[in-house]
């Protein structure tokens, strides 16, 4: 991929702790495997490493990482994004903790396309319409219609 990308233009994410979705089993070598792959991440001039927080409840699972982020920080020394249902206070939490260096919001973004200005006013924040995600295709898709991304109204308030 670098000889047709400079490496400062790739991203690679990874999901250490993802259980039980799509397949995927955390076993006793998942997180030592992560653990080696992140390290060797390292000799690359990567743009960034995005470390998704598991998308399922990992507790009382044996060998996974609950707080991915803060346990692969010490690892990585390149720029490293996180997401998983953070707030403004979370993500900025991460960030002046040192755990990472930008807070992906996705599912927020989504039910809120003005989130930086609600962020900026501390304004309450839209539910996202899970229903209406990848609609397009999926069986009962036909009664939402146009219902979805681009229909969340922005913020009017005081």
């Amino acid at each position: 991929m670098k000889h047709v990308l400079p490496e400062n233009r790739i991203g690679v994410r990874l999901n250490p702790s993802l259980h039980k979705h799509n397949g995927i089993v955390i076993s006793k070598d998942t997180i030592p495997t992560f653990e080696y792959i992140v390290e060797k991440l390292n000799e690359y001039n990567l743009a960034y490493l995005h470390l998704s927080e598991p998308y399922t409840d990992v507790t009382g699972v044996p060998h996974a990482v609950k707080q991915v982020t803060k346990h692969f920080r010490p690892i990585y020394q390149g720029i490293l994004v996180t997401n998983k249902d953070y707030t403004r206070e979370t993500g900025n939490e991460m960030i002046r903790d040192g755990y990472a260096d930008l807070v992906a919001y996705a599912t927020l973004f989504i039910a809120n396309p003005d989130l930086v200005k609600r962020f900026e006013i501390n304004a309450p924040m839209a539910e996202a319409d899970r229903d209406t995600y990848y609609a397009t295709g999926v069986e009962g898709s036909e009664k939402l219609g146009e219902k979805g991304y681009t229909d969340y109204p922005p913020y009017v308030g005081q």
